[in-house]
């Protein structure tokens, strides 16, 4: 009896491993759509999946059911719901959103963006931004460099200065004592060190501006001078539209090697400012006494930059652009690429299917099924009873109907 027990347990564990081995894989229907069961009888969840035997890929809503005749992240499904291969216009479309999402400034990119600006105009030579902030910070950058350039030139010799200026106090000191012989005290000698050149330099950088010059000491005429203000728009009766200032005059320099030292950091500092090639034409006029008072032009990157002459200084201020060329390019091309592109690029937030939760949903959500295929439509509480809309179709004509519109006598589109 044991044997027998024993032989019919065998015989039905062989029959459960045969039938669990003629399982198949493969497309369900029931009464929300179609969806993909494996093996074991389970079926898939939500998003993309490919067939294993033909290799097309499709897209599962949230129930696992599968989704048609509508667009999902950029790709559109075509009527049996395999997904359709991009074109070349969607895909440059994605690329340029891409690109403008990633390059869109947050406050940390600004603000490392103006940090490197003054670092890489140094070792380029000149500046490149046509934005203010930028511009300025590159200019500052060249005016730290070639403001002491210019002073370590013209002060070159102030050690040897500062000793003669003390010999000369040792030596009236001694006159003074033989002059005042048998006085026990002739009194301290100073020495005034404020003298040993005809000009100074001054530096002042505060939250509200930048300014930089050489002056003459005997009345604080400016002769090398650099300005920019960091006052914003958002304070209209202190803001100034130009973004730097750069003035200089000859004509108060008495000495040939300072003059040498002068005209050097001038010409760097126009080269900083205007570029290579405008800043060189601006050189040659000023050193030619060519140069005509209320000019305006254009700098290397697209600045505008107007020259004022007054006693013998000339004056140069540049206003920025405050915006780059790519982006007035893409202003220019946006709307025809979004109006051109707008049937390609409907978004996948604009149509979703919740297969499998009709129960829990208007009635009007449970859309017929026809030839295994589900009919995609938007439903909205102001649609009629048992309409299905189908988003897809009635948009050849141009027509961007959109699927929560309220719909009267419960049509079917």
């Amino acid at each position: 009896m044991r044997k027998k027990i024993l032989a019919t347990s065998f015989l039905v564990m062989s029959l459960a491993s045969s039938l669990t081995l003629t399982s198949y894989a493969g497309w369900v229907q029931d009464n929300y759509g179609w969806a993909y069961e494996k093996a074991n009888g389970v079926r898939l969840g939500g998003g993309w999946f490919t067939d294993p035997e033909t290799e097309l890929i499709y897209y599962l809503d949230p129930g696992g059911y599968m989704m048609s005749n509508t667009m999902v992240e950029g790709y559109r499904l075509a009527e049996d719901g395999h997904r359709l291969d991009k074109t070349e216009r969607q895909l440059e479309l994605e690329a340029k959103r891409t690109k403008e999402k990633t390059s869109r400034p947050t406050p940390n990119k600004v603000r490392l963006q103006i940090e490197n600006a003054g670092k890489e105009a140094v070792a380029r030579g000149y500046s490149i931004w046509t934005l203010r902030s930028h511009y300025q910070s590159e200019m500052q950058a060249f005016m730290d460099k070639i403001f002491k350039a210019v002073a370590d030139e013209i002060y070159k010799d102030r050690k040897e200065r500062r000793e003669q200026a003390y010999e000369a106090a040792r030596e009236a000191a001694r006159q003074a004592a033989l002059e005042n012989e048998g006085v026990s005290n002739v009194g301290d000698m100073s020495v005034d060190l404020t003298n040993l050149y005809p000009t100074s330099t001054f530096a002042s950088k505060n939250n509200e501006e930048v300014r930089y010059n050489f002056h003459r000491i005997e009345d604080g005429q400016e002769i090398l001078m650099t300005y920019y203000s960091k006052i914003t728009k958002k304070d209209p009766r202190r803001y100034v539209p130009y973004a730097f200032e750069l003035s200089y005059n000859r004509g108060l320099i008495s000495s040939e090697t300072d003059l040498e030292a002068f005209d050097d950091g001038y010409q760097k500092m126009l080269a900083a400012a205007l570029g290579q090639y405008e800043g060189e034409s601006v050189f040659q006029q000023v050193m030619e006494g060519s140069i005509e008072d209320g000019i305006t032009g254009t700098t290397d990157s697209g600045n505008t930059y107007e020259v004022f002459c007054k006693d013998g200084a000339v004056k140069i201020q540049v206003t920025c652009s405050e915006k780059m060329p790519e982006d007035e390019s893409e202003e220019q091309n946006d709307d025809n690429s979004e109006e051109n592109a707008s049937s390609e690029t409907q978004e996948t937030t604009s149509k979703v299917i919740t297969a499998g939760q009709g129960e829990q949903a208007d009635e009007s959500t449970e859309a017929q099924q026809s030839d295994g295929n589900q009919e995609n439509s938007e439903t909205s509480e102001n649609q009629g009873e048992g309409s299905n809309q189908e988003a897809s179709e009635n948009q050849g004509e141009g027509s961007n109907q959109e699927a929560s519109e309220n719909q009267e006598n419960g049509s079917n589109q």
